[in-house]
């Protein structure tokens, strides 16, 4: 259902999936999740008659046992999705609002998944009560909020930033972009890599690509004539990019350990590879012969549970210092001074604020400052003075709309490149050491875009600049290729 690296515990990964899908007609089995069995009296129901079900809404559900996860609604453009799944009820009317899907379980008895809505604040924001039963008996249950998503207020399609071209991939929805010497790479799952010619940045052109049915490549870093290409279980692919339309990509490292790859960081002759899965950690190599990396270390950053959701996603090296992002652990800073000779990475601090899956790092006003992110719900831009690690210190804090996210970010120089899902490229004027300035945007979202509207991660995802462009991949549009002008 969602396409983002699986950061968060969606309800898509812990509920829905665990079910299965499959459409039924069992109309009998759905007792304790009709709308009459939900029990609204605390509810303002009159407010429910402002409501408007058009277009797409984002969703946050709250299950009453802890689990956490945002998803989708979709009124209008197609087909009415709930959650993903096809919506077989809505009923609408001055006093309620009642949505639901039903679904065949995993083990073969029918489910419904039910939202009822127990008050609006408006045409598009309703608050209410979920439900999933199974065989009509409850399994579980909480509440609910929900945004139709639009533009901000106010706003153009864009501010000092220009559309220089762009072109949907051929199959699938990108993960990741690098680019150098006139050419993009990007990485497209189990659709495989796509090479672009973007000499001329105006008409992106198909040169190549590279598809196994055995990988999934998730991410790339570029050093020289070498590419470092991720896979979701398979480690590293390692390409040659001496001819960069039809790079040589048949060496691999860490594919006997089944290796996830979610993240990449080079210094000097080191590669950092953050790897959630299978041990959690952070895999060292050596490359000093690009293309035969050797294993310096594996490392796991210290106090960090896997079993509690605590896995390494997006890396930064600095100055001898490695900063993780470690979901609903924080962020890290870890000193890799003698690794190559000690292999004793050593945990300097940390900041365990709100759960995090991106990072950027650079020095704002001589001062070590880390932009912490994250993909989940109602998240923030977090600005971080880590000069002195054990003591970390927020400087400042950007909070984002509920209903759109972040999916990645880059830092050049003093902007802030900011890939914000449903409401695009975010560019921020980093050069005073507090909270980010607004340089402009470009919104790359509309509900009116083919196949929207499946997931709450949708949108711009991700930020790569290089050649003074800033190249982005959206999870409809494919490739777009932009130029900020301050």
């Amino acid at each position: 259902m969602e396409e983002a690296m699986n950061r968060l515990p969606l309800l898509a990964a812990t509920v829905f999936l665990a079910v299965g899908c499959g459409n039924s007609d069992d109309t009998d089995n759905k007792a304790e999740c009709q709308v009459e069995a939900i029990d609204l009296s605390g509810c303002d129901r009159s407010t429910l008659s402002v409501v408007q079900p058009e277009g797409i809404w984002n969703t946050n559900v709250i299950f009453e046992d802890g689990v956490v996860g945002p998803s989708s609604i979709r009124f209008s453009p197609g087909d009415p999705l709930l959650i993903g799944l096809s919506m077989t009820t809505k009923q609408i009317t001055p006093d309620t609002f009642y949505l639901a899907s039903d679904v065949t379980g995993s083990e073969g008895g029918a489910v419904r998944y039910a939202f009822s809505g127990c008050k609006a604040s408006g045409p598009g924001q309703v608050q209410g009560v979920v439900r999933v039963c199974v065989n009509g008996a409850t399994s579980r249950q909480g509440t609910f909020t929900a945004t139709r998503v639009a533009r901000r207020e106010g706003e153009a399609v864009s501010d000092r930033v220009e559309l220089l071209g762009e072109i949907a991939l051929p199959r699938g929805r990108p993960t990741g972009v690098v680019a150098a010497g006139g050419y993009a790479y990007v990485m497209a799952r189990e659709e495989g890599l796509f090479i672009y010619d973007v000499k001329d940045p105006a008409h992106p052109v198909l040169a190549s690509e590279l598809k196994d049915d055995d990988e999934a490549f998730t991410t790339g870093l570029i050093s020289g004539t070498t590419l470092y290409l991720g896979t979701f279980a398979k480690g590293l692919r390692i390409c040659d990019l001496t001819k960069p339309a039809r790079p040589s990509c048949e060496k691999s490292v860490l594919a006997d350990v089944t290796v996830r790859v979610d993240g990449l960081a080079k210094e000097g002759n080191l590669l950092y590879v953050a790897s959630p899965k299978p041990r959690s950690d952070i895999v060292v190599l050596d490359v000093t012969q690009p293309s035969a990396p050797t294993l310096v270390v594996r490392y796991s950053v210290e106090g960090a549970s896997s079993s509690a959701g605590e896995y390494p996603y997006g890396l930064a090296v600095q100055d001898s210092r490695l900063y993780v992002s470690n979901w609903s652990y924080g962020v890290s800073v870890t000193d890799v001074t003698d690794v190559a000779t000690t292999k004793a990475p050593k945990l300097l601090g940390r900041f365990g604020g709100a759960s995090t899956s991106a990072l950027a790092v650079g020095k704002i006003e001589g001062v070590n400052t880390v932009f912490q992110g994250s993909d989940e719900w109602a998240s923030s831009l977090l600005v971080l003075d880590t000069s002195h690690p054990e003591a970390i210190v927020q400087r400042g804090e950007l909070k984002l709309r509920p209903e759109a996210s972040l999916g990645g970010m880059e830092l050049s120089g003093t902007t802030l490149y900011v890939a914000n899902y449903q409401d695009g490229l975010r560019v921020y004027d980093v050069s005073t050491l507090g909270t980010p300035k607004a340089a402009g945007y470009f919104n790359t979202w509309s509900e009116a875009d083919p196949g929207r509207g499946v997931g709450y991660l949708e949108g711009l995802q991700g930020v790569h600049v290089a050649d003074g462009l800033v190249y982005g991949w959206e999870t409809t549009r494919g490739l777009l290729i932009f130029r900020h002008t301050p």
